[in-house]
């Protein structure tokens, strides 16, 4: 069986989705999946599959939910475990059963072939770990009001992703590759001044000038306008070899990530 927490929270066996029950019976999954092999102190679990406010009958409610998982988790005899250690419970397997944990071991190595200077390696490593997403982390119960730090924390984690795949990307001269990703990114933060530099690399590779340019100028002014900041001396220094026609091939601009962290 394959567990996944990258998109809707699912079982999947085979072909077939495993049936989990109720949203309280998939939350439960998905905590414990959040912190595989780990030990959840009870309490902390039904903080987390109640958010607003425990039931009074909270607790049974949850040895129930852990009941129907162990019975899912034998029938599926892949050498998953969900066991009680002391006042809480750990869910035990292998780490390539997880969407996630298979997530975090791509990137760990796609960053270390980017380290090297491996960036065809690293590309392809970033592209692999980013399709293991089937949509925002923990969709479904973000649709019925979850909003745990760890799913946010997920879907952050996926951004840097993307950025890193970018950033080898660019080192490899591949500059229409990454012009709809970056501005997909610049869309969503208009003031993330390490997004707006890499568009404004690539569109001057592609010979878009004037583009790269105007991306500038926007960005600026929502700068000046939403924090009283001018951008970074780094970005500057981009708009001027822009401008002079100045800037090299396959040399990722490095930026600071988020115009928030200047002072």
């Amino acid at each position: 069986m394959r567990f996944e927490v990258l998109g809707s929270v699912q079982i999947r066996d085979g072909d077939r989705t495993v049936p989990l029950g109720g949203v309280r019976h998939t939350a439960t999954l998905a905590y414990l999946l959040l912190h595989s092999n780990r030990t959840v102190p009870i309490s902390r679990l039904i903080s987390a599959v109640w958010p607003a406010r425990v039931p009074p009958t909270g607790r049974q409610m949850l040895y129930n939910a852990i009941f129907r998982l162990r019975r899912v988790l034998s029938a599926g005899g892949g050498g998953e475990e969900l066991l009680r250690e002391g006042a809480g419970y750990v869910l035990r397997m292998p780490d390539e059963r997880i969407d996630l944990s298979r997530f975090q071991a791509l990137v760990a190595r796609g960053r270390n072939e980017a380290a090297a200077g491996r960036w065809s390696e690293a590309s392809d490593t970033f592209r692999d770990a980013l399709g293991l997403w089937r949509g925002p982390a923990l969709a479904d119960l973000t649709e019925h009001g979850y909003a745990w730090p760890e799913g946010t924390a997920l879907d952050n984690a996926r951004t840097a992703a993307l950025e890193s795949r970018i950033e080898a990307d660019i080192a490899l001269g591949r500059y229409r590759d990454v012009i709809g990703d970056l501005e997909g990114l610049v869309e969503a933060e208009p003031l993330r001044e390490q997004a707006c530099g890499w568009l404004m690399q690539a569109l001057y590779h592609c010979g878009r000038q004037a583009d790269a340019l105007s991306l500038y100028r926007r960005t600026r002014a929502a700068l000046v306008d939403q924090l009283g900041l001018e951008p970074s001396p780094q970005l500057r220094a981009l708009e001027r070899a822009v401008l002079n026609h100045d800037l090299e091939h396959a040399s990722p601009v490095p930026l600071l990530h988020a115009c928030a962290g200047r002072s």
